[in-house]
């Protein structure tokens, strides 16, 4: 049970009974529900949001590779974004690989081995 369903169940009960703090007791249980109801607004409006970012930074990606494997590094520097990180570039190319748009070989790199990407 989620806190707005307590506090809907709460507002029923008081709307229900004679007490003589009912209408203040009602009337907490509302403004709590619509703050609920505005913070989840938000956080669903945040995750659109990253999402959306996400979707774009994909796209990006995509549009870097090509037939010749690319290490993360590559890619990073490639997009040229300062304020892109590994994780996210990894993150990003590990959905690629998943949805079969990408796919990874162990490429050769100054003497180490490191995961590679390119368009399937």
């Amino acid at each position: 049970m989620t806190n707005y369903e307590i506090l809907q169940a709460m507002a029923t009960y008081f709307e229900g009974t004679e007490v003589e703090w009912r209408e203040e007791a009602t009337e907490f249980c509302t403004k709590q529900m619509a703050a609920i109801t505005r913070k989840n607004e938000k956080a669903r409006e945040r995750s659109a949001a990253k999402r959306a970012a996400g979707d774009e930074l994909r796209g990006r990606i995509e549009e870097v590779l090509g037939e010749e494997p690319m290490t993360v590094a590559e890619i990073m520097d490639t997009l040229g974004d300062e304020d892109l990180t590994p994780s996210k570039v990894v993150a990003r190319l590990t959905q690629l690989v998943k949805a079969e748009k990408v796919a990874k070989v162990q490429a050769n790199r100054d003497g180490r081995k490191l995961m590679a990407y390119y368009i399937a």
